[in-house]
């Protein structure tokens, strides 16, 4: 592959103050500034989010903001705000991959959202406890120098945006809640969400979309012992078609062991080496031991995770922006970055604890062994995924939510067992059981609630002056 039409890259443009980014998309967000102009995708859509906030919360914030107990109801709204036009910015591209053949996912999502909403808040206000505000800060801190790691992007990302935003949009949708109620329930979520994702990046931003979509997270030095470890790749060769191969047939599987969600795969970057290419990051988690489903990945012997380092040459892409967006995915433009890898690393991590130390790396030339057990995982757990019920489908996909958004964090923390034992985890809340006959009436599950969460409809904000003590004291 050669360089795109004489091309040259000039993506580090997008870096500058003044830019306003590349438009990924031509669809514009209104969600609550009705009445004003309509929001952007990407870097200038940050810009503008950030004109319109009423507080400090969306720029650059202190390690003390971190530690404070709660925010204002100015706060809460700018981040109910934000993250509302972030979940846009990062679905809409890949809205219809909310659709599955097999897996009921519209419906096991939704149930999820609500869960999460009613739930989470005593469990992470109980690991908070157990901790301290400080060692929320400090389990985000871990993933800088750890690969194979659930604390990443798209778990701390989905505490807030999934658990706060789109579990309280999907209750007012279905009239169950006002929007004034679980106030106090909802500065535990964004708090836990905020304090893991402050560590995690310590530059005072949360969200890679705040810092024109990079994440680059990882301390140098434990960043050179990557790029110490990385293969040349020349493109179309049987070496580079070998890796990338591999990259997608795992992805299948990271993809498919976390019920068709993105919980199963992370990248982190872009980060800029010496000689100019781009390294990203990427693992994929294809066996996780909390699914009773990942027994047929225990069957090949599949680590929890494989880790990958991606050598990209922007110039033989001729690259002119690059997002590693809120969802640990990295999108380009152009689009298709894989002939312009040019080098490749792939590492295995046994276990989700297993220490940094006894990561294990794997030539690429010895990719074969693992492929057939990847690809025979694969084929074992689309069987068995075949053989469910609805019910159980959607159930099980409600727990890949429920449970794994929260999951690394509570590893960490050492209070898993606890919630699991003490506030039953791993049960199902009778509100969230009585919804599942509701999510199917009048199209709930499949056009209500992606209308509000995809218009930005539904993050109805709290009143001005509302109590942030106040929860929900009655159902009338």
């Amino acid at each position: 592959m050669t360089s795109t039409e004489g091309k040259r890259a000039n993506y580090k443009q997008r870096y500058e103050p003044d830019d306003n980014g590349l438009r990924f998309q031509d669809l514009v967000y209104t969600g609550n500034f009705v009445g004003q102009d309509p929001v952007p995708d990407g870097i200038l859509g940050d810009k503008v989010l950030k004109e319109r906030a009423k507080s400090k919360v969306l720029e650059r914030v202190s390690k003390e903001d971190a530690l404070r107990d709660q925010f204002t109801i100015d706060e809460l709204n700018d981040l109910n705000n934000y993250l509302a036009w972030n979940i846009w910015d990062v679905l809409v591209m890949r809205a219809t991959e909310g659709v599955s053949g097999m897996i009921p996912r519209q419906e096991y999502e939704i149930l999820a959202f609500m869960h999460e909403f009613y739930r989470w808040p005593e469990i992470l206000r109980m690991t908070t406890d157990a901790v301290g505000a400080q060692g929320i800060l400090d389990i985000g801190a871990t993933a800088r120098r750890e690969i194979g790691t659930k604390v990443n992007c798209v778990h701390d990302w989905c505490i807030g945006a999934v658990g706060f935003g789109m579990g309280r949009c999907g209750l007012l949708a279905l009239e169950v809640i006002e929007a004034d109620d679980y106030i106090e329930e909802s500065n535990e979520i964004l708090k836990f969400m905020q304090r893991v994702l402050w560590g995690k990046r310590q530059d005072g931003y949360i969200l890679n979309s705040q810092d024109r979509y990079r994440c680059q997270i990882h301390e140098p030095d434990f960043l050179q012992t990557i790029v110490d470890q990385v293969e040349p790749l020349e493109p179309g060769s049987p070496k580079h078609d070998q890796f990338t191969q591999f990259n997608a047939s795992a992805e299948l599987l990271a993809f498919l062991d976390h019920y068709d969600c993105r919980l199963g795969l992370g990248d982190t970057g872009p980060y800029e080496l010496p000689d100019g290419k781009l390294l990203i990051l990427r693992d994929l988690f294809v066996n996780e031991e909390a699914y009773h489903w990942s027994d047929v990945c225990d069957d090949e012997g599949l680590p929890h995770a494989y880790s990958l380092a991606l050598i990209i040459d922007p110039e033989l892409l001729a690259l002119q922006e690059i997002r590693v967006n809120d969802i640990s995915t990295t999108f380009t433009r152009p689009k298709n970055y894989i002939q312009a890898i040019v080098g490749g690393a792939v590492f295995s991590r046994e276990k989700w604890n297993t220490p940094m130390g006894e990561v294990a790396p794997i030539k690429i030339a010895d990719l074969g062994e693992h492929l057939p057990k990847v690809q025979t995982a694969t084929l074992k757990l689309y069987s068995k995924t075949a053989r469910m019920n609805r019910r159980d489908l959607i159930w099980n996909g409600q727990y890949v939510y429920y449970v794994d958004m929260i999951l690394p964090h509570l590893r960490l923390a050492g209070t898993y067992e606890k919630a699991c034992e003490e506030y039953k985890l791993w049960e199902i809340d009778q509100r969230v059981a009585n919804y599942y006959y509701d999510i199917t009436k009048r199209g709930f599950a499949q056009e209500t609630v992606p209308q509000k969460i995809f218009s930005g409809a539904g993050y109805l904000p709290f009143s001005d002056g509302a109590d942030l003590r106040r929860s929900k004291y009655r159902w009338l």
